[in-house]
């Protein structure tokens, strides 16, 4: 892996970090559908923060 992938890597995973903490998601699980590992991946990492950070929005809605 590239450093410049690397870091982007560890940025999205700063991001995923702090979603999971302001979520009130305490377990999750992913996968793909082109068996490379999502983990490794910055954009499906930032994707699953994304839908972590919905979590806390859509909790607050109250639906009928």
């Amino acid at each position: 892996m590239s450093p410049e992938l690397q870091d982007e890597l560890s940025a999205a995973w700063a991001e995923l970090t702090e979603a999971a903490k302001n979520s009130r998601v305490s377990n999750f699980q992913a996968c793909t559908r082109t068996g490379r590992p999502w983990t490794e991946d910055p954009a499906a990492v930032r994707a699953v923060a994304a839908t972590l950070r919905e979590f806390p929005e859509t909790d607050s809605q109250r639906t009928t």
